[in-house]
């Protein structure tokens, strides 16, 4: 991994002018490095878009807080000469026009699920906060036993299987995404429903319902 560009990446879309990068320490499977109060953790993603034949290198990178809520992470595709930052949402609509050609439709659910689940996805930059440096922002639900097996305390029946469709235009997606974080005394989670459409040159939209707010644990991991 070439992490001189990851770092060069996240210097021109992340950091603010006279942050420096400090104590950085290269390995070939991970970068870490402190920007202010903040330890960076930055390694190859392992997202389902991370095996198309157009990317060379899909990362993840964690800027965590050490914080309650307050690990946030950045989403960076490397592809030729193009650095694709998928925090910005004008970015990752335009990747939506590419949906059912050289992006897999649960490839994209799964970006939008771990990016884009949090409550403020209206600004030039989404920072997804994620319960701590451990966890997902969010996580896309593939399969509702498994859903049912790790968060037991919520409905089951709230959830259902990616579906795919063809539409019109190109292609209509419906997913469900969950989103864990941490309250005072517990641990809870929202549960989100998607409707994606994209594809045929179109840049994507989307919509997004909450079908469970707030479902706190009965005590609390984390």
């Amino acid at each position: 991994m070439d992490w001189d560009r990851v770092v060069a990446a996240l210097e021109q879309r992340v950091l603010a002018p006279g942050e420096e990068v400090e104590d950085r320490r290269d390995w070939p499977e991970a970068s870490t490095f402190m920007v202010g109060d903040y330890g960076y953790e930055a390694r190859p993603a392992d997202w389902l878009i991370s095996q198309a034949p157009w990317v060379d290198a899909a990362v993840r990178v964690v800027a965590d807080r050490f914080m309650d809520n307050f690990a946030i992470t950045y989403g960076l595709l490397f592809a030729g000469d193009q650095v694709l930052f998928l925090n910005e949402p004008a970015t990752i609509r335009e990747l939506g026009r590419r949906l059912g050609a050289d992006v897999e439709p649960i490839a994209y659910a799964e970006l939008l699920a771990e990016l884009y689940s949090g409550p403020h996805i209206d600004e030039q930059t989404v920072l997804p906060f994620a319960a701590t440096g451990a966890h997902r922002a969010g996580v896309l639900v593939r399969d509702p036993a498994a859903f049912a097996a790790e968060y037991e305390w919520v409905d089951p029946a709230l959830v259902a299987a990616p579906a795919v469709r063809a539409a019109a235009t190109g292609v209509e997606l419906e997913f469900c995404s969950v989103r864990y974080f941490l309250t005072e005394t517990k641990s809870a989670v929202d549960v989100l429903q998607w409707t994606v459409v994209g594809g045929g040159g179109r840049p994507a939209s989307w919509s997004r319902r909450y079908l469970a707010e707030r479902v706190e644990r009965a005590y609390r991991v984390g």
